[in-house]
């Protein structure tokens, strides 16, 4: 007969072991969530991959020329502006080599929500789909380009939102030279696809080609003169249709605003899509000489081969894809999917629907694997190529932190290694961790924890869609940690893990193939122009840091020194020996330059912009100590509708602080036909330059130094003498004067006997104007800039002043009473102060920037009157910029507490329960063995009643409920 303990033991029985599997369960480690949707479904059936096209029918020879080189030319002396040196394409330790880069997720057309959506959501103020788009783009791709790789990104890596494209006989499309050298062809090509597009339209279908035979010097040639939107810098995007007999230096030329970039492609190979050549500055509308690509039919083949001639384009665009059930992002192209670029490049429906469904359900699915399908349908047998994915991770607590690296493996993500994916791609893996874990934990968190490699059936890195090539999958950081979505969201942090990466897979390829090990160096830090000697300038700068740990390997064997007319764009450079370069300019032209370090390695990123005026004694000097990039000078982007994702922040370097500022202050004095030299703040402190000796000083602080630092007590004595000894100052800077006002004595001693302002409570306007009966008088009402037009940064908080003693209220915010500029007048021997409460280069119009400071130099004496005005500014229909506003950052915590669990129901009503007769023989029960009187026995039975009331209580309750 089986028994049962009684309940209230069953009950404690069950608390203990549940308690002891809690217990155990938190001696556990969690198990990781790794990419959830990139998990290889099992027994799920896809198509065949893509047979090798025709031109893929011959092995490439371990000498073939890479897909595209950069061609050297002299430098002529006439440059005016040319390509940006951002995304420059030069020889290093990746030459030859191929990266193909996949940015992870991005929006898709969700048929549940009826709308576009992103595949992660905002964690802690931070989107993964945007995050890997915005360092694949700014950071990765440049970095591997300037080390001479070839790049090809699953996703659109242009960050600018306006296009243009030009197609072989459209608008815009000339040929010239011998006619009889163009060919019809009935190779297929690009044609403009229809708009919205469908899920099935292949836009490299729908057009066609023509060729071009060489010739030993060029005697015919194709140009292609886009109408461009709007100036700003855009990619340059050619394609073609390889063949055997296509010349592998095909020779392109550039137009940009002002110069020439030359290229040779091989159209051998990545025929039939889209290839980057590089990324430059033009200037709206159409401009055959400055804005236009040109297709020579110059060979070294001489008239041995044949060109194809299909389309250009610039830009990434806008949402393209869409239906009568969902229409076409309203984004910047570079945040869809891969799923939609690959078919927009080019890529069969095996690439881009790799089940055979192609129904909206099926997009997000279809994402994952069109990425690798894609690499592997583009690459040639015999190239020398890897695929890298950059994505963040997630876990279920929010507690889990670090660097991992996937590759394939049969087992679940369940942080094990059982590698069975393409040779060597676990020996990329372990080489990008090393210099992951050795980089972060150097320059960002001695305690940054990065995993050993793990494998796991994600369908990115499985060899069914990308047997070519070693694959790895990278997952940063955990974004739904506060910790780690707080690095996430540093430019420093997103610096330093694609640095790492180039380095990885540097020391990968340099110890499989036996070769010394060649890192690109880092940026040069402070520079400095000056006009030298009449004619003669002298650009001046400091070594980059070496990473003492790499011995050596990132030094700097020369420089390139790079020249330009705007400050926008630039020219091809010239290479540099040691740490000064003299350059001989006509009085009054006006310059910029920017350095980069170069070895065997490769390039590194340009330095800050310089520039001068030339003339005989420069009288100003102007000063760019904006040396601030963190998250707090990012913006958050306003998108809850109808995305749902509040507002994360967003980090584009161009609104943020690319050191290119200097321009705008460099533009305003020209105007007045001033002389002027030019440095960043670190070359005052470097001493490479002293205010000593110059008339009148422009420092610009932006919003601020290095983690949001104000003026040194350095700089503050330097200024003060200056003043004092007969100098006039104009000092501008978001948070300046309120900074000095929360510092030390001596901080409030220079605000008041120097500046002479103080700072004042109110919230100011984001537009100034002039104070009337003031110096500024006839300043209208200006904008401030927000970050989502061309031009500066966004000027974030500015400052409200308010004139102490000596000083006069100058400029104000717009509809306010409440100051924004404030001028001392000083007495002899000290100088005219002007101090802004905004960044100068903030003031988002150069016909406005250029009456404040024209009417400065009237008030300082260096000119005798206000120069004429430029023209007034135009703005364009459309932003070049992908921001569409500066918002404060909205964070979402994603593992919210869960919600007090409600209150006990009331116990019920107590029952009455009549005495209990002391005898229950007359009702036969006399064998219970219970018939005594009151004591013991009686108080259990009451007991008893008791229970048998509650339960039929219970139960009414219950069944009441029902």
């Amino acid at each position: 007969m089986r028994t049962f303990p009684p309940s209230w033991s069953r009950t404690l029985a069950l608390t203990l072991l549940c308690t002891s599997v809690l217990a155990h369960a938190q001696g556990t480690p969690e198990a990781f969530e790794g990419d959830g949707l990139g998990l290889e479904p099992p027994g799920v059936q896809y198509l065949p991959a893509p047979a090798p096209r025709a031109h893929e029918q011959r092995r490439l020879s371990p000498d073939a020329p890479a897909v595209v080189r950069r061609e050297a030319r002299p430098v002529k002396s006439n440059v005016k502006t040319a390509g940006v040196p951002q995304t420059r394409r030069g020889e290093g330790a990746l030459s030859g080599k191929v990266i193909y880069l996949s940015p992870g997720h991005g929006f898709y057309r969700s048929e549940p929500l009826k709308r576009w959506a992103t595949q992660r959501p905002n964690t802690w103020g931070v989107v993964e789909d945007f995050i890997s788009a915005e360092v694949v783009s700014q950071e990765l791709q440049p970095l591997l380009m300037a080390a001479g790789a070839t790049v090809v990104t699953v996703r659109e890596s242009d960050l600018n939102p306006l296009i243009a494209t030009v197609d072989n006989g459209g608008t815009g499309y000339a040929e010239a030279g011998d006619s009889s050298r163009f060919h019809a062809s009935t190779q297929k090509g690009w044609a403009p696809p229809p708009v919205p597009m469908a899920n099935n339209v292949e836009p490299f279908t729908l057009g066609t080609t023509r060729t071009l035979d060489t010739a030993a010097s060029s005697n015919a040639r194709a140009t292609w003169t886009p109408d461009v939107p709007a100036d700003a810098a855009y990619n340059v995007y050619v394609s073609y249709g390889s063949g055997a007999t296509r010349a592998t230096d095909a020779h392109y030329v550039v137009k940009h605003a002002g110069g020439e970039s030359h290229f040779r492609v091989n159209q051998q190979r990545h025929g039939g899509t889209w290839v980057l050549l590089g990324r430059f500055y033009f200037k709206a509308g159409a401009h055959p000489e400055s804005g236009a690509v040109v297709l020579e039919n110059d060979s070294a083949q001489g008239a041995g081969a044949t060109l194809s001639v299909d389309a250009v384009r610039l830009g990434g665009g806008r949402g393209l894809m869409g239906d009568a059930a969902q229409g076409p992002l309203l984004r910047p192209r570079f945040e869809e999917s891969g799923r939609y670029h690959v078919q927009y490049s080019g890529a069969p429906f095996s690439v881009y629907a790799p089940t055979g469904a192609n129904a909206l359900s099926n997009e997000r699915n279809a994402d994952v694997n069109s990425r690798p399908r894609f690499a592997a349908w583009l690459h040639e047998e015999g190239e020398d190529a890897v695929y890298v994915a950059w994505h963040t991770n997630a876990g279920t607590s929010g507690t889990i932190r670090g660097t991992e690296a996937y590759v394939y493996g049969p087992n679940p993500v369940d942080g094990t290694l059982n590698f069975t994916g393409v040779k060597d791609s676990d020996v990329l893996g372990r080489a990008l961790l090393s210099q992951i874990d050795v980089d972060l934990k150097r320059e960002v968190d001695p305690n940054w924890r990065v995993r050993s490699l793990r494998s796991a059936n994600l369908g990115e890195v499985s060899p069914t869609h990308n047997p070519e090539m070693p694959s790895v999958l990278l997952e940063m950081a955990y974004h739904d940690n506060t910790t780690d979505a707080g690095a996430l969201k540093e430019a420093r942090f997103r610096h330093v893990a694609a640095r790492a990466i180039v380095q990885g897979l540097i020391k990968y390829f340099a110890t499989r193939d036996g070769q010394a090990v060649n890192l690109p160096p880092e940026t040069p830090g402070a520079v400095v122009a000056r006009n030298a000697t009449p004619g003669a300038v002298e650009v001046k700068w400091t070594a980059p840091p070496q990473v003492a740990s790499e011995e050596g390997r990132d030094a700097p064997t020369g420089y390139r020194l790079y020249q330009s007319a705007d400050g926008f764009g630039w020219d091809e450079g010239s290479d540099v020996q040691g740490t000064t370069a003299t350059v001989t300019l006509s009085p009054g032209t006006l310059r910029y330059f920017r350095v980069a370090a170069v070895n065997a390695g490769g390039e590194s990123f340009p330095s800050a912009t310089v520039g001068v005026r030339v003339g005989d004694a420069a009288p100003v000097l102007l000063v760019n100590a904006y040396e601030r990039l963190d998250a707090s000078v990012a913006c958050g982007e306003e998108l809850e509708t109808p995305y749902d994702l509040e507002a994360p922040l967003r980090v584009y370097l161009e609104a943020t602080n690319d050191g290119s500022y200097l321009r705008q202050h460099g533009a305003a004095f020209a105007q007045s036909a001033v002389a002027f030299d030019s440095a960043t703040g670190n070359a005052v402190a470097a001493g490479l330059v002293s205010p000593t000796g110059y008339r009148l000083v422009d420092w610009s602080t932006g919003r601020g130094g290095v983690r949001g630092a104000g003026l040194t007590r350095t700089e503050q004595d330097a200024l003060r003498a200056f003043v004092t000894g007969g100098g006039h100052l104009m000092l501008s800077g978001g948070r300046t004067v309120s900074t000095l006002a929360a510092g030390t004595a001596d901080d409030k001693l220079f605000l008041a006997d120097i500046l002479r302002a103080s700072i004042a409570a109110g919230a100011p306007a984001a537009r100034v104007e002039g104070s009337a009966g003031g110096l500024l008088s006839d300043l209208p009402a200006t904008a401030l800039a927000d970050g989502t037009t061309p031009g500066a940064y966004p000027v974030g908080v500015t400052d409200v002043l308010a004139p102490t003693g000596g000083g006069a209220d100058v400029l104000r915010y717009t509809g306010t009473s409440l100051g924004a500029g404030v001028l001392s007048s000083g007495t002899a021997p000290a100088g005219q102060v002007l101090v802004l409460g905004f960044p100068f280069e903030g003031l988002a119009s150069n016909r406005e920037r250029s009456r404040l400071v024209g009417a400065f130099l009237v008030r300082s004496g260096i000119v005798a009157q206000a120069p004429a005005l430029p023209a007034a500014d135009v703005t364009p229909a459309v932003s070049p910029r992908p921001l569409s506003s500066c918002v404060a950052v909205r964070e979402v915590d994603p593992h919210p507490a869960p919600p007090p669990p409600p209150p006990p129901p009331p116990p019920p009503e107590p029952t009455v329960v009549p005495a209990l007769p002391n005898d229950y023989s007359p009702k036969g029960d006399s064998g219970c063995g219970c018939g005594a009187g009151a004591g013991t026995a009686s108080g259990l039975w009451l007991l008893a009643g008791v229970i048998v009331q509650l339960r039929r209580a219970r139960a009414k309750a219950a069944h009441a409920k029902r």
